[in-house]
């Protein structure tokens, strides 16, 4: 199979199809609308979640797996994209090929898979289907990291997402980050944002190292930290939610639009470190006397947990002294083991008393005290003993 033949059948008899995402499917996003084109090269791509939870563009064709390098073969699986082969064919990340960027020493399968990229990226560029941009990427990261059409200018707030290491860059401020989830399934975008207040706040990170003198500066300009919005999600789920830019609403609905939140680069993105907190951030919570739980107010009518140091909460209306699955899961377990207890107590354990006569208790004290003194008188002897032979003279 020459890299010729693959490349001719991406482009053209894909459309028109209508497909369904299945329930059981770990990917969100249809596929008869992942397809896109590269902003750099004009090429086709699809568009892949990947294991970690972020994008990945890839070739919309197999290729065989002996003729591409192991760090290039990826795979998909239920519409999500995972490093290495499955069998006999893999798919490639169009990073590794796109023409619009200088490869420095590719291997010679990719090098003519570029060719042919950018053979057909100068027949769109004649024909007028593509306006390539003024300026060439700076490295693969960019062109797998396009940056979204509503991302805020220079000077502008751009907020950054953090959980655990990675690190999240919205295209404006964190408030105004809106849900990408199909509204009721009619095909519109999802009106409500994805911020929730009680899931996070504000701490201070260190910047990712960029490589050259421009890095170094960077970090050294900022003191190496930086102010981001810790997302503080109950599991991986939670946290996913933010990353696939879905409201508490639409977890697990298909999207209707294309993420706009991308992975954070040092270079790209040093304009917009924070070096102060934002204020305005507080979270108000107000307590309830009769129950003592607490309940966080917003527009979406989201209740807490009533357990301490809980910050589960649901949008559903609950009674006051509503607990999230986890705590009371707890708290039947505590009475479980409360009742138990109280159907079958275990007898109290006391020591036994041993009764000793005073007469043979001051027998012993006596005996005890006599071989004390018999061993200090011994002891006396061997120590008089020892400095009655001291020399003065002796060296030692």
């Amino acid at each position: 199979m020459s890299p010729e033949e693959p490349f001719s059948l991406g482009f053209e008899g894909t459309a028109g199809r209508r497909l369904r995402l299945h329930a059981s499917n770990p990917s969100k996003v249809l596929r008869s609308r992942a397809r896109g084109t590269c902003g750099w090269c004009g090429n086709v791509v699809d568009w892949f979640d990947r294991f970690d939870g972020g994008r990945i563009p890839l070739t919309p064709m197999l290729f065989p797996s002996v003729r591409v390098p192991r760090r290039h073969q990826w795979s998909v699986d239920r519409g999500m994209a995972h490093l290495g082969a499955t069998g006999d064919e893999c798919r490639i990340p169009h990073p590794a090929i796109c023409p619009a960027l200088e490869h420095v020493g590719q291997d010679p399968e990719l090098a003519r898979m570029t060719q042919v990229l950018g053979v057909n990226t100068r027949k769109l560029i004649d024909t007028g289907k593509f306006t390539p941009p003024a300026a060439a990427p700076d490295d693969e990261d960019e062109i797998a990291q396009p940056e979204p059409e509503n991302a805020a200018p220079d000077g502008s707030a751009r907020h950054i997402l953090y959980h655990g290491s990675v690190l999240k860059i919205c295209p404006g401020r964190i408030e105004d980050l809106q849900c990408v989830a199909d509204a009721e399934s009619t095909r519109r975008r999802c009106e409500n944002p994805v911020f929730d207040i009680s899931e996070g706040g504000w701490t201070q990170v260190d910047i990712p190292p960029a490589a050259g003198r421009s890095g170094k500066a960077i970090l050294l300009t900022y003191r190496g930290r930086m102010w981001a919005w810790e997302i503080q999600p109950l599991d991986y789920k939670d946290a996913l939610r933010w990353f696939w830019q879905k409201c508490p609403m639409h977890h697990n609905a298909p999207e209707a639009h294309d993420r706009e939140l991308i992975d954070f680069s040092t270079a790209r993105h040093a304009p917009f470190i924070l070096t102060e907190r934002p204020p305005g951030y507080e979270a108000a919570q107000t307590t309830t006397a009769a129950s003592g739980s607490a309940t966080q107010p917003s527009e979406a009518g989201r209740t807490r947990c009533a357990s301490d140091g809980c910050w589960n909460g649901t949008l559903v209306p609950v009674n006051d002294g509503w607990l999230c699955w986890q705590c009371a899961k707890r708290a039947r377990t505590r009475e479980t083991v409360r009742r138990k207890w109280q159907q079958n107590p275990q007898p109290s354990r006391e020591l036994p008393t041993v009764l000793i006569p005073e007469q043979q208790n001051s027998e012993e004290a006596g005996d005890a005290t006599a071989l004390f003194l018999h061993d200090a008188s011994q002891s006396e002897s061997l120590v008089s003993e020892d400095f009655t032979g001291w020399d003065d003279s002796s060296p030692f």
